[in-house]
């Protein structure tokens, strides 16, 4: 910081001669005080307004961070009803899916079923005739 003493003193003069010890003792604090209160009240204001910015500095922060943590929270309850909504489309894309599965086994199953009936059909007269034929005790 600088120091106002040292320019003031450079401006004080006295009497050239030898020192006198008759006088008054000068209050150098006084002085100081005296020559730097026109300075300092002149200093008053601007920081006034400087304490005023930034007073309204810090509100604006607050109320921005008050808007970003209601976004934050919006973005957060928007996140979670798409996440519920998303769920509920996997399980029921999952459903479709294993229903189509088990529509494709069964559509199987009963062609593999109607096949061995059909052949089954075609059988049972040759093994009815085979049958008799041992419970004959008949060759063939």
């Amino acid at each position: 910081m600088f120091a106002f003493g040292g320019i003031l003193r450079q401006f004080r003069g006295g009497v050239p001669g030898a020192p006198v010890s008759a006088g008054v003792p000068v209050d150098r604090r006084a002085e100081l005080e005296a020559e730097l209160a026109p300075v300092l009240a002149r200093l008053e204001q601007p920081q006034r307004e400087a304490d005023a910015i930034v007073a309204a500095a810090r509100a604006e922060v607050d109320r921005r961070g008050a808007l970003a943590t209601e976004a934050a929270a919006q973005l957060i309850a928007h996140a979670r009803a798409s996440a519920v909504a998303e769920q509920s489309r996997a399980v029921a894309e999952h459903v479709a899916e294993a229903e189509a599965q088990r529509d494709a086994l069964l559509n199987a199953a009963a062609a593999e079923a109607e096949r061995i009936d059909r052949a089954s059909e075609q059988r049972v007269p040759s093994l009815v005739t085979e049958l008799a034929a041992r419970l004959l005790d008949r060759p063939r």
